[in-house]
């Protein structure tokens, strides 16, 4: 069981510190009277006292005579002189001392220098306990070595070593914990707080399997809320999502407001697809007060996933009145394709003074979405200040809505001006680049990307497109060896990946390596149609129609706007097959796209 006093020790006085020190040292006189409140003063037990400085005594002055033990002599008063080594009481007051003075002036360092002495003079449990809480509670990593030097001094102790296992859990070393906690189980079998605390370790440990068989070896009569609650946690670990619902709804009728699981439950609704279970118990996490913002963004989504935005809207409105949740309320709605309500939260943002760019950014895309005001999508991204970290995203959105809106020219003014504004922003460059190649100005565009690249040389993006310009300019060639580079510098590119595989594939060469290359591509960058495309080519080419006939089923199935290309292979794979009524649907479809090569298609067709 975790241990639960983490606040413990946030207000300590000298007197509580003295009093946890009582039995190690003594109980001296001074110490009980430190430690009892109600002690009266000096001065109210001697109101007669009532010295100036003309009657007090000198300071004695001692006398050349000695003790045949080397004591000096005041008078009447013998000194002692300063001992080699301390004496057991006095390592006791230092201990006590040092390890209040660590505490107090939040001297982490200096605790862990107390934690030696503490060992020497056997301080009792609660001291450590309060120490090691005390840096937990500071989320410290000096927790850990400061817990193993009490589990040094007191091993047997249980809640030192519950402790000490948490700290190791929370600090990354759940394995260590783990084994911390068996070791103890050995000396100490059937605790059950130390199972739980294994258990629960072994799930940080990602070992759900061992932390279930240990689960199901408590005896039915000790089980409690805590078992259900960490068996549910080991089953959704196995990604037995069905059978950790009912240990977590047993764990909350057992304690209605224990929030963590049901945290646990309403996530595990709403991942079964279970919408009404997962509305009412996020609702009850919400009367609990139980992290109210992403509570609230949950029965946000999960109302819109019922159809139901009225409720949604309800949410939003009662949820916390602040810009991070109203803004990603307000992406919910349009994620969702609720754009008006979208706005409408974005437009009462912008009344905020705390508004951020991102309010001014979202309008102004929305204005043109919506309305195709390119105008108005300005006015939101004038309001953005020149000095804002949001400018060029604001100067990048400009070229991309001019662009949008068919004046090219001016997004490729607004993109050379953003490159003087912003020089080593490397998106305007990519931005100029695409401008010019729409508008067939293929060798400016490819000057510029020469440019580009090598100005940042290691920026993928800008390489990957002069490889694209270089093919469509015919240089396959080059375009193949820019292509090439770039996977040297980064192995895991999925398109360079696709666009090298695919090339092989076309050329009818290492058609091994091409297929290695697009099967990785595929699994790096999943259902996209023109990867699987590719893979399907290279099948074909291969030898392995059959395979090949699968890949490109899935390809045209990924999407409404199949690219012509793909639809001819399609064709070209079913005709291979003898599968002609398919490979007419295909060409017919890559016909009505109008390719360059559709007389090449038509001749095809004619020939089923």
């Amino acid at each position: 069981m975790k241990y639960r006093n983490v606040a413990r020790m946030y207000a300590l006085s000298l007197a509580a510190f003295v009093a946890l020190f009582s039995g190690a040292c003594g109980n001296s006189p001074a110490e009980k009277a430190v430690a009892t409140t109600t002690a009266p003063s000096i001065l109210d037990q001697a109101p007669q006292f009532n010295a100036t400085i003309e009657n007090v005594a000198p300071i004695p002055v001692p006398t050349e005579q000695a003790s045949s033990q080397g004591n000096q002599k005041y008078h009447d008063i013998i000194v002692r002189p300063p001992e080699k080594e301390l004496s057991s009481e006095a390592k006791d007051t230092l201990a006590t001392l040092l390890y209040i003075q660590a505490i107090l002036e939040e001297d982490e360092a200096g605790l862990l220098e107390a934690a030696g002495l503490l060992q020497q003079v056997k301080a009792p449990a609660n001291v450590w306990m309060d120490g090691g809480v005390w840096l937990m509670s500071r989320k410290s990593p000096n927790a850990v070595p400061f817990l193993e030097l009490a589990m040094k001094a007191l091993p047997d102790d249980t809640s030192l070593n519950l402790l000490y296992g948490e700290a190791l859990g929370d600090h990354g070393m759940p394995g260590r914990g783990a084994e911390a906690m068996r070791e103890f189980l050995k000396k100490h079998p059937g605790n059950l707080d130390v199972q739980l605390e294994l258990a629960l370790l072994l799930v940080k440990d990602k070992k759900f399997a061992e932390a279930q068989k240990i689960l199901d070896s408590i005896p039915a009569n000790q089980h409690n809320i805590l078992v259900d609650y960490y068996h549910a946690k080991a089953l959704v670990g196995m990604d037995k999502r069905a059978e950790a619902i009912p240990y977590l709804r047993k764990a909350v009728k057992g304690m209605p407001d224990f929030v963590e699981a049901l945290a646990e439950l309403a996530f595990l609704y709403e991942q079964e697809g279970d919408w009404k279970e997962a509305r009412a118990t996020y609702e009850k996490l919400k009367k609990l007060h139980f992290s109210p913002q992403e509570v609230s963004l949950r029965l946000v989504n999960i109302s819109l996933r019922m159809k139901q935005p009225e409720k949604a809207l309800q949410y939003i409105k009662q949820g916390p009145d602040t810009v991070p949740f109203k803004l990603a309320a307000a992406n919910m709605l349009l994620d969702a394709h609720h754009y008006l309500q979208a706005e409408g939260i974005l437009k009462q943002l912008s009344n905020r003074p705390d508004a951020p760019p991102e309010v001014y950014l979202m309008l102004a895309d929305l204005a043109f979405e919506q309305r195709r005001d390119l105008n108005l999508a300005f006015s939101w991204l004038d309001k953005i200040a020149a000095n804002s970290k949001a400018a060029p995203r604001a100067q990048l959105l400009k070229i991309q809505l001019l662009a949008e809106a068919g004046k090219s020219a001016d997004g490729l003014e607004a993109a050379r001006q953003g490159q003087k504004s912003y020089p080593e922003n490397p998106e305007f460059c990519d931005f100029e680049i695409r401008l010019l190649a729409r508008e067939k100005k293929t060798a400016e565009a490819l000057a510029a990307a020469r440019k580009a690249e090598e100005k940042w040389p290691a920026n993928p993006d800008l390489a990957f497109l002069l490889g694209s310009l270089l093919d469509e300019a015919g240089d396959k060639k080059e375009a193949l060896a820019v292509m090439e580079k770039l996977l040297e510098k980064q192995p895991d590119n999925f398109q360079a990946m696709n666009y090298v595989g695919y090339t092989l594939a076309e050329e009818n060469r290492d058609l091994d390596r091409a297929l290695e290359l697009l099967q990785k591509a595929d699994e790096l960058s999943p259902n996209q149609a023109y990867i699987i495309d590719s893979l399907a080519w290279a099948l074909f080419r291969a030898g392995q129609a059959e395979k090949a006939l699968e890949k490109i089923r899935r390809a045209v199935s990924l999407s409404d706007n199949t690219d012509a290309a793909i639809w001819e292979h399609y064709g070209d794979i079913a005709s291979r097959l003898g599968h002609k009524e398919e490979a007419r649907k295909a060409y017919k479809k890559a016909i009505a796209l109008k390719p360059d090569n559709v007389q090449a298609l038509k001749q095809r067709l004619s020939q089923l």
